[in-house]
């Protein structure tokens, strides 16, 4: 009896989870967009004035994206122990890890916003270039950590194998593409899109199917 409300309790966090999976997309994609389009003005600062409302509704939403994925690594933690403790941490902190960074990043420009004091373009430039290296830092964490996420997904088989190497080479290209953008070269969207793609699937395989059940001792002991 205790078996199953385990069970079910689990399953339960697993389309929680496959939904923040989901929101996160919107909920980033829709604050980087109201964003960028006001930083990214060809006079950031009288589109900053003239829209600090939408601006702090975008900025708000970024941070909401921080828990989320917070969210995720925590709600994902149990299951992942069940077969690895060590990568169960990793994937947790990985993820505590990029929301800290992507609050960061956006918080250098809000409190620009919030100051009193006059804005400036080149305050803005800044702030701006501080947000894409903690961006790019944030992807970084994240694609080395699901590397270790995704090659458990395989090893235990919790999804099918096949997505599990889709979201490795995905988070592999990922990983690639931060440090590449991170040396200076622009590596464009194409090196973000698998493992975007894979986040999407992967959201909602929890949400419709769950991790594939497997005993706890037939499962594989990865430390």
């Amino acid at each position: 009896m205790l078996k199953r409300i385990g069970m079910q309790s689990d399953r339960t966090k697993q389309r929680v989870a496959g939904a923040l999976f989901l929101a996160a997309f919107l909920a980033y994609g829709f604050g980087t967009g109201m964003i960028s389009g006001i930083i990214e003005a060809n006079n950031p600062v009288a589109a900053l004035a003239a829209k600090r409302t939408e601006f702090f509704v975008g900025a708000a939403l970024v941070f909401l994206n921080s828990a989320i994925v917070a969210g995720i690594g925590y709600l994902l933690r149990p299951t992942l122990a069940r077969h690895s403790r060590s990568i169960a941490w990793i994937y947790l902190a990985a993820r505590l890890t990029e929301a800290a960074v992507l609050a960061f990043g956006i918080i250098g420009i809000a409190s620009l916003v919030a100051a009193n004091a006059p804005l400036t373009a080149a305050a803005i430039r800044s702030a701006q270039r501080a947000n894409f290296f903690s961006y790019q830092i944030g992807m970084a964490v994240l694609g080395f950590a699901s590397l270790f996420f995704c090659a458990l997904l395989h090893r235990a088989r919790l999804i099918p194998r096949l997505a599990a190497v889709w979201g490795f080479c995905g988070y592999a290209i990922l990983l690639t593409g931060t440090m590449l953008e991170l040396w200076g070269v622009n590596a464009g969207l194409l090196f973000f899109i698998p493992g975007g793609l894979f986040e999407l699937f992967f959201g909602i395989w929890l949400m419709v199917k769950g991790f594939k059940t497997i005993t706890t001792d037939a499962a594989p002991s990865l430390g």
